[in-house]
């Protein structure tokens, strides 16, 4: 698969929020030997983001 179809695959992923495949995914996109900057740059922002959703905790609503 090219770079560009293995981003459209991750951002089909992450939209069922199968997020564990959608990081493994963006990040091949983003070591594609035919990967340009705009495509390396928008699939680890994308892992980034989703790492982030993932990791959110609410304190407030941990400690009522």
């Amino acid at each position: 698969m090219t770079a560009k179809e293995l981003l459209e695959r991750a951002e089909e992923l992450r939209r069922s929020c199968d997020f564990g495949d959608a990081i493994n995914v963006y990040r091949a996109a983003a070591s594609a030997p035919d990967a340009t900057e705009d495509i390396r740059r928008k699939a680890l922002a994308s892992v980034e983001l989703i790492q982030e959703i993932n990791g959110f905790v609410n304190v407030d609503l941990m400690n009522p």
